[in-house]
């Protein structure tokens, strides 16, 4: 039979080791996990911060994993958390940002600070990366048509053309009416 003191010992030991990072999980464990939360959370904002929990936790033990920080940066938008998606998004971009999560940090710096001449640079970079990588075969890419309209780019309404004359146009009928929306409905779409 053990004495109490070794038993608090144990118990002890055991604490500190699943406290470790060094026993954490790897990254996509996290992923998995949060993953898993959000698709059981439909709207319920307790299970999105559970979701947001586990991203926190991945993050603390892998606090340099880029994936982690990008989804966590979307939820914290999601949920209206801007200041906190906005370090996020800063953060991931001194790093380098794909296109996707640089349209994103645009998105949260306007609904933050509103569409000032820095929000149109920062939406005209977004469009520059877009040409830079070019077009996919067929027709333009929405996020890049999104990131036109924001920049006040001249090429968004030949971007926008091009798109509602594909086929995608015609089986996306709710991305078709995001598209022409107007600037601040559009935003509040994405960024509630």
């Amino acid at each position: 039979m053990s004495s109490p003191k070794s038993g608090r010992y144990v118990f002890v030991t055991l604490l500190l080791a699943a406290c470790s990072p060094a026993s954490g999980e790897p990254p996509a464990h996290y992923l998995e996990r949060a993953g898993a939360a959000l698709m059981e959370a439909s709207g319920g904002t307790q299970r999105l911060e559970n979701a947001l929990a586990i991203y926190d936790e991945g993050l603390e033990r892998h606090p340099d994993n880029t994936e982690l920080r990008g989804h966590r940066a979307s939820l914290l938008a999601s949920l209206g958390r801007y200041e906190e998606a906005k370090r996020d998004l800063d953060e991931l971009h001194e790093g380098g940002l794909h296109k996707e999560g640089m349209l994103l940090r645009c998105m949260v710096h306007e609904r933050l600070e509103g569409a000032t001449d820095d929000a149109l640079a920062c939406y005209a970079k977004v469009e520059a990366a877009y040409v830079m990588a070019g077009e996919p075969v067929g027709h333009p890419d929405a996020n890049h048509i999104l990131a036109a309209r924001l920049a006040g780019s001249p090429e968004a309404e030949a971007l926008l053309l091009e798109w509602q004359a594909s086929e995608e146009a015609g089986q996306n009928p709710m991305l078709a009416e995001m598209l022409e929306m107007e600037r601040e409905a559009l935003i509040r779409v994405f960024l509630p």
